[in-house]
């Protein structure tokens, strides 16, 4: 006698060599809130990568600078203005391959590479800045200062000129002794100092800051303190009004948080745990962490050393964080095996209101993109998503039909295909059935397999489109018997 079943695929599963269950993150997919077809919601594929312009070099950071309405980037060796319409315009040279820190202050741009200091403004051009003090590794702007650290002192620009720095202004994050990560000013115009284990708030020592010439003009905040710090300078992001960091307590393992008033909200599941755990904390003090919000989501993106993870932070508040977590990335290969996998190739995202489109640099070449809700492909080149179902419990069953409603209709090429395989054992997925789940202006079309075969025990299931068209999956229902 034939049954149906409903299976979600909001989360999937699979098995590691080190017997153990495992959780089968999306790929290129993210989780949308809808009660549709009588389901919790629905997996969106992520917003395609279109080229708009041609930087100098693999990119290493960007910002909308709101004071001189201007986007800037370090793409390459070079410091580069971009016009909304993509048109570059080199400003000045900054050697180095490390991603750069991008404060602005309300007359210049300054840029921290490679531990050394520039400014940049239309009245004085692009210039380095010779410092009498350490080599800075970090900076934001604060109280009409820049403030420094050098990963041991903190230090900040006179009041009365952004280009220098008395020798005896520092001070240093002292509540322990590891080593300072970087800076960032806070919400409420504090700084944040992210120690390794620590964070630790600084703020200006009075309202009358001429008051301090000739003296380091902060003070520790007593009181505020988190024994929770950084992995790396760029390991930390705003998003919601709070820091998201990847780091984490002394004896503790790096992970995600988020940093509340007076604690630590873990974000990371034990999956993300495990991909993070993969790496050394030297290899991951190259990460960086940044935000974006799109359609009313907000979204945490974590770029490892290689690879790229992404939490869904507005379906994590109300979904929970096992259906949050997705993986992104910029090719065909499902596992390594098949070829090197090439890792998400978009980085340093920035809303630029000229265009209201986020804009990014690419970390391969000097390409540049807008995040493109209407394209699938990453810099015209295909980029596959995958989608795992739960492991599902059918012994001595025989799969006759599974039925998956999507969006048809709307493809513009016919390679709207979608493959999909088996595992019996939540390692191996054997051979691949192609069924096409769309055509051109065919709004009818309903994307149905038949006759999978029969199941002695259990099995998991695996849906990977590799298509020049986006496609969104909601139901997914299963017949067997």
């Amino acid at each position: 006698m034939q049954q149906e079943g409903k299976v979600s695929l909001l989360s999937g599963d699979k098995c590691s060599i080190a017997t153990d269950y495992r959780d089968a993150l999306p790929v290129n997919f993210t989780a949308i809130e809808s009660d549709l077809f009588g389901t919790k919601g629905y997996m969106l594929q992520i917003s395609g990568l279109a080229e708009y312009g041609l930087g100098s070099g693999a990119d290493r950071g960007g910002v909308w600078n709101e004071r001189h309405k201007k986007h800037y980037r370090v793409s390459g060796d070079k410091f580069i203005e971009v016009d909304a319409d993509g048109t570059v315009t080199e400003l000045g040279d900054v050697f180095g391959v490390d991603d750069v820190s991008l404060p602005y202050s309300f007359e210049t741009q300054a840029i921290i590479a490679s531990r050394k200091f520039y400014l940049y403004d239309a009245q004085f051009g692009f210039r380095e800045i010779t410092l009498n003090v350490g080599d800075p590794v970090d900076a934001c702007w604060v109280d009409s200062v820049y403030f420094f650290t050098d990963g041991e002192y903190l230090y900040h620009t006179d009041f009365s000129s952004e280009s220098s720095i008395s020798s005896y202004k520092y001070d240093t994050s002292a509540i322990s002794p590891d080593i300072t990560v970087g800076v960032a000013r806070t919400v409420d115009n504090k700084v944040a100092v992210f120690n390794r284990y620590t964070t630790e708030y600084f703020q200006t020592r009075g309202a009358d800051i001429s008051a301090f010439q000739g003296q380091f003009g902060f003070g520790r905040v007593k009181g505020r303190l988190l024994k929770t710090g950084i992995v790396g300078t760029h390991c930390k992001c705003e998003l919601d009004g709070r820091f998201m960091i990847m780091g984490g307590k002394k004896e503790e393992n790096v992970s995600i948080h988020a940093l509340t008033v007076g604690g630590t909200e873990k974000l990371a599941t034990r999956e993300v745990d495990q991909v993070i755990g993969k790496y050394t904390e030297e290899q991951l003090s190259t990460s960086k962490l940044e935000a974006r919000v799109e359609d009313g989501y907000m979204f945490l993106i974590v770029h490892l050393p290689d690879e790229t993870l992404m939490l869904n932070y507005t379906l994590a508040k109300s979904g929970g964080l096992n259906v949050a977590w997705s993986i992104l990335k910029s090719d065909v290969f499902t596992d390594t095996v098949y070829g090197k996998a090439r890792d998400y190739r978009a980085k340093h995202v920035v809303l630029d209101p000229r265009r209201g489109e986020w804009v990014a640099g690419d970390k391969e070449s000097g390409k540049l993109c807008v995040i493109d809700k209407t394209v699938a492909t990453h810099f015209g080149e295909i980029a596959e998503c995958v989608l795992y179902t739960p492991f599902l419990d059918l012994e001595n069953m025989s799969i006759d039909e599974i039925d998956l409603e999507t969006i048809a209709g709307h493809t513009a090429s016919k390679d709207a295909t979608v493959a999909i395989s088996m595992t019996y054992d939540g390692i191996k997925y054997g051979k691949e059935w192609w069924a096409q789940y769309g055509l051109p202006s065919d709004f009818g079309k309903r994307f149905v397999a038949r006759r999978l075969g029969y199941i002695r025990d259990w099995v998991g299931i695996k849906f990977r489109i590799a298509s020049r068209s986006r496609v969104a999956f909601s139901r997914f229902k299963l017949f067997y018997g």
